[in-house]
């Protein structure tokens, strides 16, 4: 993953990117008008970061975006490292932070969307 790379020489260049599914991806749906009240459809992917850990997830497009489970790149800090109590607190907040998509690493589909806020 390039942004990875850019991300982890630079940290700077990339606070705040985020990047969206494309229009002509098979697995794009327009997700946002389905549901009165309900958030867009999970099909921006942004960095996350824990202390020194880095991953990204996707997540809805709203003020308060509803996120799915983080893709970690790094590997998890060692117990006894410098950092690791920041590690960890950063991380309950970011685990603390998906609700819906729990259990979702990538957007889910179209139909489990669906399926998801009708039961919601």
């Amino acid at each position: 993953m390039a942004v990875y790379s850019i991300h982890k020489q630079r940290p700077s260049l990339l606070k705040d990117w985020y990047g969206k599914l494309s229009k002509d991806s098979p697995d794009w749906y327009d997700g946002e008008d389905d549901f009165v009240g309900v958030d867009t459809a999970p099909l921006y992917i942004a960095l996350v970061e824990a202390g020194s850990r880095v991953g990204y997830r996707w997540e809805s497009a709203n003020d308060v975006p509803n996120p799915c489970e983080v893709n970690w790149l790094d590997p998890e800090p060692h117990r006894e490292s410098i950092g690791y109590e920041e590690y960890t607190e950063e991380l309950q907040e970011i685990e603390g932070q998906v609700d819906i998509y729990r259990g979702f690493h990538k957007p889910p589909t179209e139909e489990q969307y669906t399926r998801l806020w009708a039961a919601a």
